[in-house]
């Protein structure tokens, strides 16, 4: 099943429709999607396919020259002797034909070869260039797709006419995979499984959500039992210390101080981790509304993927317990803090959800940036507003509270929404209460929006 992706096979789409040579950099971290994505773009093209594997440069050449044989109808295709007879090939063949390339996980392929990248540049310039040729390199390795392809000392510079960075999929296209679920399972889902689409494809319709939470995470034969080891061992040679950090942040650490408090590291190893794991879009920083992004005490630290936050906050210390069996008391035990830890991603779903909003024209003003704000106000107490909007004029914000709970003081809450409001002066202020349940408010400058109207078909572009 295929979902979402609207806005990247619209992009895919627009390039491909210029008439000569395009190159696109498709990448994202593992399982994001980036395959799907591609296969469903050249579903109704003329194309070739060649998906890189881990092996010897030959392995690569032999595969990929009986995958040209077959598109162009020849039995028993001998294996190209290099990539640049093989490149020389295509391009004689279909230099005048609307042929997608894609070469799928690019740095296997380039790993194997130093020289690809040498290679394929010297066959876009003399080769490709004058063709109708619609050549993607994709790749799961961040670091080699930012560094060895897109940066500026690799052969490839300046060649590309397009970039496509996959991100994992929001609260709204991730909820097309469980689309009888209520509204409030599908923000609970997400908060625990995600945005990746292959995680979510796990998800069996037949089952509640929480005997889903446990096949997934707190059996020894679960999918994501093991998923979040498994991804540190890939990306690092020695992960004990980035799980370490990791760890911390899903534990509610989210400063230097309280990350280096947790894990007993030195300060300086720590923001060291922490520069790695944001390079490779585990982790993000982020800086309150209005503040100086250069100054890192006013930072705080979150985990990028719900998957992983969930992972390393609620299985990754007790593994050996699930692996005796015992894995049914402990996702019992996540289940009853689940609102502790929705909480923040609650905050997130609701800037997503204000996102889409803007997209379509929905608020009170066109949105700028997308954040929170934490601060001291004029009698130097602590405050924070989970939202904060503004405009593209920067002369209107729009804040709001977010509470997923039941039950809580009503009167209360909008009294603080109206009091961090009359903290920005300068700004016209629009005011909002974020709730799972719809409730009704006696103040009229405050709207309430529940998670129903989240998932409003409203939210969605027209095609």
């Amino acid at each position: 099943m295929f979902v979402g992706r609207k806005k990247e096979l619209a992009a895919l789409e627009e390039m491909y429709e210029q008439d000569n040579f395009q190159m696109a950099i498709v990448y994202g971290r593992r399982r994001i999607g980036k395959t799907a994505l591609l296969n469903e773009f050249i579903k109704d093209k003329n194309s070739l396919f060649f998906p890189a594997e881990e092996v010897n440069d030959s392995l690569n050449l032999q595969k990929f020259s009986q995958i040209l044989g077959e598109k162009l109808g020849i039995q028993n295709f001998p294996a190209v002797r290099d990539w640049s007879a093989l490149f020389a090939i295509i391009a004689e063949k279909f230099s005048q034909a609307h042929l997608v390339l894609v070469i799928d996980e690019y740095p296997y392929a380039a790993t194997a070869n130093k020289s690809l990248n040498s290679i394929l540049q010297h066959v876009i310039d003399y080769q490709f260039k004058q063709s109708n040729i619609f050549l993607i390199l994709c790749g799961s390795s961040m670091s080699f797709m930012e560094n060895q392809v897109l940066g500026k000392k690799s052969p490839l510079f300046g060649r590309r006419t397009g970039q496509l960075k996959v991100n994992p999929l929001d609260y709204y296209d991730a909820a097309k995979f469980y689309p009888t679920a209520s509204n409030e399972e599908k923000v609970k889902y997400y908060a625990c499984v995600g945005g990746t689409p292959y995680y979510l494809s796990l998800i069996n319709s037949k089952l509640n959500f929480q005997k889903n939470l446990e096949n997934l995470y707190f059996k020894m034969t679960g999918y994501l039992f093991n998923e979040g080891t498994l991804l540190m061992k890939q990306e690092f040679r020695e992960p004990a210390n980035y799980n370490a950090v990791l760890q911390a942040i899903a534990s509610g650490a989210n400063t230097l101080n309280e990350i280096v408090g947790f894990t007993q590291l030195e300060s300086s190893v720590v923001s060291r981790y922490l520069v790695t794991l944001r390079e490779l879009n585990y982790v993000e920083r982020v800086v309150p509304f209005g503040a100086n992004p250069l100054k890192k005490k006013t930072s705080q630290y979150q985990i990028t993927e719900n998957f992983l936050a969930f992972w390393y906050r609620y299985v990754f210390g007790v593994r050996g317990e699930i692996e005796q069996g015992n894995g049914t008391i402990y996702c019992l035990a996540a289940i009853q803090d689940l609102s502790d830890f929705i909480g923040p991603i609650f905050e997130e779903i609701t800037r997503q959800y204000l996102r889409r909003m803007n997209a379509v024209n929905k608020l009170p003003f066109i949105g700028k940036t997308f954040g929170k704000w934490w601060g001291k106000d004029k009698q130097s107490n602590v405050q924070e507003i989970d939202v904060v909007v503004e405009s593209l004029d920067s002369k209107q914000l729009l804040i709001g509270e977010c509470k997923w709970r039941d039950q809580f003081k009503v009167k209360q809450t909008v009294q603080h929404v109206n009091e961090r409001a009359d903290l920005f002066t300068k700004y016209t202020c629009y005011k909002y209460l974020f709730t799972k349940l719809p409730i009704k408010l006696q103040d009229e400058e405050v709207v309430n929006v529940s998670v129903e109207d989240y998932f409003s078909r409203g939210l969605e572009p027209a095609n």
